[in-house]
């Protein structure tokens, strides 16, 4: 998977030098007319590497949408300046304090509709910055100034012809083909996971059992970076072919199998991540057997079926589980849902008095929902116009010739979101000044050779692709890196390189500085902050779950499982942004009076959210199977509805605890008393005896509730009298469902552990 990688990686750096390629020869070579109609080849760099280094698979959809993008900014442009030219006129606009408030209001009107798209907006900001700069240089004097917006639209549509050429040679990088490779990578990487499961479950101690499934997670790790890949890939179905609706509904089909293919197989991990003991006393012969479903799913193959008596040493035996084949038990149950064997109720008709519930409630939600889009959409805007605006009026102080570069570093830095303000402009700042420092060697070995400088820019191009993609540097530094380069080797007749060079590093410094402040006026909190106030907020969510838990198990007949799984979805909502804002604290610079975040502890207990959410998607499934079957067992769901109830009143009192900034204080008082300290962010614990103080909910909990799980599952299915495979598959589902009740709690209780006391 590695090598292929490597090889995509190259093709698409192949394919940026070949636009950047069209783009130079062009601009130097190409007939007089184009040249005189396309006179800023530096938007033309610009646009081509928006295109290809902005996205990490640019296919010939996508790449067609971007063309679309750019000629909608460029009409958004040309109508502004008619109208600002229009309204004020050219001399005005050629004064120095009147360009950034052009620039400022412009922006303004580009970045506030939600329906255009980042690239639309960047293109837009691009142009209106080199605009309105072009009238502060020739002091309001244009020759044409209906000409200006024309020139800055043949330059934008070079650089985006280059990018749709280059896509298409030798041959078209087409999103189906990508997305067929993918399937054929994620089928590779499944079989192999299956292979590492067997070899988990033969190991013959727990030394290798754990090396083994530290393997799988990173294959699993390697398998959600596919997927996602795939379900980028299908979205740009539609802007390649014309069958596109037809197309779509049979692809997504496609991906839906995939992603199920996915939580059953981080189910079977889960599984064999439970397991206390090793070897688990199967023989290879009946695991291959077992796993025969699998394989066949995985390769699109009809799947063997079992015959009764091979089902009853398959299952279960009736009456004798016991909690340590729990785990087992719940491996089987996925292997069983691969092959569709296991009873599965669907009742569509259960939800729909909830529908009608919520049918009243749905209007005031969009309400606020708009509401809240609106400020976040002025947000970004006043966040566009501020910076875009400093930036210009600053580069126009410092080097009125040399103006644009300031404006032009931060139009491609904006985005909508939260980023790593620092991390960004560090990044962007390392690239500019490594650009630079190639273009100007590359003058100095070209000195007498000017009419090749271009050549060493393919070399630089391929490079920059890979930079991308590196931890250190990141789409900010490849893009930045790759246009530095480009500004200076890639054109003719802007002067001495040397000064330049000098005089662009110090405009995009000023234009950092001023995307830096921007961003810090609107969005002052630090993303460790963030994590820690989405903590909490997954604790509630956590809550939720755990509540509409209870609520299923008092409700055996018709449990309500659409509202488990609203609150499912509520808690993975939660856990992406705690991700994205944990992996963004991350590389937050550290600074001596602010607390970092505890970047161990947060990733374990990401881990266990993420366990969480699936075990209640495996929880539905569960409580859907033997809902429909409760006439031949009764089983006394009373008993562990009560357990369950205590659980859950240990983690509210828990959380509810932890949640306010004033009772933490008193927590946080009255630990210090016993000199034990419970910040997911502090110290190590300094008391023995710390483990007899219980804050919240233990892991004693989670195996009284299996215990007596099992208890009364052996007690249930000893007094019914029903065929030995019936019993048998309707045991393994009820363990199943106990099992993975057992494992939430689990996992609660390291979450709260981890965060109550944190060594």
């Amino acid at each position: 998977m590695r090598d292929t990688t490597c090889l995509e990686r190259l093709s698409l750096a192949l394919r940026t030098a070949l636009a950047c390629l069209i783009v130079s020869l062009t601009t130097l070579y190409g007939p007089k007319p184009l040249k005189n109609l396309a006179t800023f080849p530096a938007f033309s760099y610009l646009t081509t590497i928006l295109i290809w280094l902005s996205d990490a698979e640019p296919t010939y959809g996508e790449v067609l949408k971007c063309c679309v993008d750019v000629s909608y900014a460029t009409l958004q442009t040309a109508a502004i300046l008619l109208v600002s030219v229009l309204v004020v006129g050219p001399a005005s606009l050629g004064i120095s304090l009147v360009a950034p408030v052009a620039v400022a209001v412009a922006s303004f009107i580009v970045a506030f509709p939600a329906s255009t798209s980042l690239l639309t907006k960047r293109i837009a900001f691009g142009q209106i910055v080199l605009v309105y700069v072009t009238f502060v240089v020739f002091n309001g004097e244009v020759a044409h100034v209906f000409m200006l917006p024309v020139h800055v639209a043949a330059s934008t549509a070079l650089g985006a012809i280059a990018s749709l050429l280059a896509v298409l040679l030798p041959f078209p990088r087409l999103a189906h083909s990508q997305m067929t490779k993918g399937c054929k990578l994620y089928a590779e990487n499944a079989l192999e996971r299956l292979n590492v499961f067997v070899e988990v479950m033969m190991a013959r101690d727990n030394t290798t059992a754990q090396v083994l499934i530290t393997k799988a997670a990173s294959l699993s790790a390697a398998a959600r970076h596919t997927l996602k890949s795939i379900k980028i890939h299908h979205d740009r179905l539609a802007w390649e072919r014309p069958d596109a609706r037809f197309l779509r509904r049979k692809q997504k089909h496609q991906g839906e199998k995939l992603q199920a293919t996915e939580f059953l197989m981080r189910g079977m991990e889960i599984a064999l991540g439970s397991c206390n003991s090793f070897p688990l006393g199967m023989r290879r012969d009946e695991l291959t057997h077992i796993l025969e479903a699998p394989r066949a799913h995985i390769a699109r193959e009809p799947a063997p079926t079992l015959k009764p008596e091979d089902k009853l040493t398959w299952c279960p035996e009736a009456g004798s589980l016991s909690t340590a084949a729990l785990p087992v038990c719940f491996f089987k149950y996925c292997v069983e849902l691969f092959r569709g064997d296991v009873l599965l109720v669907r009742q569509d008709s259960k939800d729909t008095h909830q529908e009608h519930e919520g049918l009243s409630t749905t209007k005031r939600v969009l309400n606020l929902l708009s509401v809240w889009m609106a400020r976040e959409r002025f947000v970004f805007a006043f966040k566009c116009s501020v910076s875009l605006g400093l930036a210009v009026l600053f580069g126009i102080l410092y080097n009125k010739k040399n103006g644009y570069w300031s404006g032009l570093t931060v139009a491609i830095s904006l985005v909508s979101g939260r980023q790593a303000t620092l991390t960004v402009a560090n990044s962007r700042l390392q690239g500019t000044a490594m650009g630079s420092v190639y273009g100007l060697l590359c003058c100095a070995v070209f000195q007498r050779l000017e009419e090749f400088r271009f050549l060493p820019l393919l070399p630089w191009i391929a490079a920059t692709v890979f930079m991308r993609h590196s931890r250190v540097y990141g789409q900010p530094g490849g893009v930045t890196s790759a246009i530095a380069a480009l500004l200076i080797l890639g054109r003719r007749n802007y002067g001495a390189p040397t000064d330049f060079a000098i005089t662009r590093i110090v405009e995009a410094s000023i234009g950092l500085l001023c995307f830096v402040f921007g961003e810090i006026l609107v969005t002052p909190a630090r993303a460790s902050s963030l994590a820690r106030t989405e903590l909490s907020h997954c604790l509630d969510a956590l809550l939720d779950c755990v509540g509409s838990l209870v609520l299923c198990s008092e409700q055996k007949n018709m449990p309500p499982l659409s509202d488990l799984r609203s609150k499912q979805a509520k808690l993975n909502s939660h856990v992406g942004v705690l991700e994205r804002l944990t992996s963004e604290a991350l590389t937050e610079p550290k600074i001596p009076f602010l607390k970092p975040l505890n970047a161990v502890s947060y990733k374990k207990v990401l881990v266990s959210l993420s366990k969480i959410s699936d075990l209640c998607l495996f929880v539905c499934d569960g409580l859907a199977n033997v809902s429909g079957d409760q006439s031949t067992l009764e089983y006394p769901w009373e008993n562990i509805t009560q357990e369950l109830k205590v659980f859950q009143e240990k983690l509210h009192s828990s959380v509810k605890c932890l949640d306010t900034k004033k009772t933490q204080a008193r927590l946080q008082k009255e630990l210090l008393k016993r000199k034990i300290c419970h910040d997911v962010e502090a110290g190590t614990v300094s008391n023995d005896n710390h483990s007899k103080i219980e804050l919240g909910p233990s892991q004693e909990d989670a195996e009284r509730f299996s215990d007596a799980f099992v208890t009364l599952l052996n007690e249930a299915t000893d007094k019914i009298k029903i065929e030995e495979v019936l019993k048998s598959e309707t045991t393994l589902c009820l363990s199943s469902l106990g099992f993975c009740i057992s494992r939430l709690m689990q996992e609660t209780v390291c979450i709260m552990t981890e965060i109550t006391h944190t060594t």
